[in-house]
């Protein structure tokens, strides 16, 4: 289940910063080739449960003079009115709901299987068993692949953060306040797909055998019970609200599981950052902007930095 959640909260892509930008912040002035005025980049921390604040956000080396000089904030996403949740959000809550109340075939265990024939400890067993049967409340979960019991717990944990502010909420409300103009690089559902995918195709796990999906969903379970899986999250919002990438990369190297490539990372980083490019160009040739993605599209030789000055532009970080 580890690496089912932070897969889903994460989607990490391998780091590799230049050695001389390595203690860089989230925060990157664009300019030359051809522009009339400084654009900036800015790495933001959606999805990973902590209640962001304004003074948190602000607080960030130069945000605030970025925000102030830029016309127009844009986001991976157009939140459009922000009058309420998509129809491609709605979508992924339908899923989540029937995953949740009636999973198909795919979902459930071999004929004659048995959990604690999965276990060569007892006391591994044990504390699956104590989990599903009294947090969940089903009795017959063993009727269920621990891959299922993977991605609802996610899927969970998932529900229990979507109600916090992230930096990107906070930036949004900003921008409506200040009355300048918001945009997105996608539409939403040019990611639905992706991210139902997150929770059902971890790379890897559809080859274990039920047995090595068994004792992965002991370790989540092991490490959500224990509080590991939370004291790690509050690490990773430490790690960046430092606002600085050495010791974001570091923290996410003391966690290998999370730096592995994979076929999600090509999806969610690579290849999203090789389109938005084109968008990202679009906006700072018409009016000095503000880029806002995830702090991971900032991070390694396929990054939106990297994409940029492949471009023709300067990209430097903003000290």
């Amino acid at each position: 289940m580890k690496n089912t959640v932070i897969t889903a909260l994460l989607a990490v892509v391998s780091l590799s910063l230049p050695a001389q930008e390595e203690k860089a912040g989230w925060l990157w002035e664009i300019s030359g080739n051809g522009l009339k005025q400084t654009s900036y980049l800015f790495g933001t921390c959606h999805g990973e449960g902590h209640n962001f604040t304004r003074e948190e956000v602000f607080g960030i080396s130069g945000l605030q003079n970025a925000f102030d000089r830029s016309e127009a904030v844009v986001f991976e996403q157009d939140y459009g009115s922000n009058q309420g949740p998509s129809e491609e959000d709605l979508k992924f809550q339908r899923w989540m709901v029937e995953l949740l109340r009636n999973p198909g075939p795919e979902w459930m265990m071999p004929e004659g299987s048995d959990y604690r024939q999965l276990y060569d400890d007892s006391t591994h067993f044990h504390m699956v068993d104590s989990i599903l049967t009294t947090r969940f409340q089903d009795s017959e979960y063993w009727k269920k692949t621990p891959k299922y019991w993977q991605t609802k717990i996610g899927v969970v944990l998932f529900i229990g953060t979507r109600q916090r502010q992230t930096v990107d909420g906070v930036l949004y409300q900003e921008a409506v306040k200040s009355d300048k103009v918001r945009g997105g690089l996608e539409e939403t559902k040019d990611i639905s797909g992706g991210l139902i995918s997150t929770f059902t195709d971890t790379p890897g796990f559809d080859s274990l055998s039920v047995k090595m999906q068994a004792d992965s969903l002991y370790r989540g379970i092991r490490d959500l019970v224990s509080g590991k899986t939370g004291r790690m999250m509050r690490r990773f919002y430490k790690a960046y609200i430092q606002n600085d990438t050495c010791a974001f990369a570091k923290f996410l190297a003391s966690e290998p599981e999370m730096i592995k490539e994979n076929e999600k990372d090509t999806f969610l980083l690579k290849g999203r950052n090789e389109n938005w490019i084109p968008v990202i160009r679009e906006y700072i040739t018409q009016r000095p902007s503000l880029i806002a993605v995830g702090c991971r599209h900032l991070m390694g030789p396929q990054s939106v930095i990297a994409l940029l000055r492949k471009e023709g532009y300067k990209v430097e970080p903003v000290r």
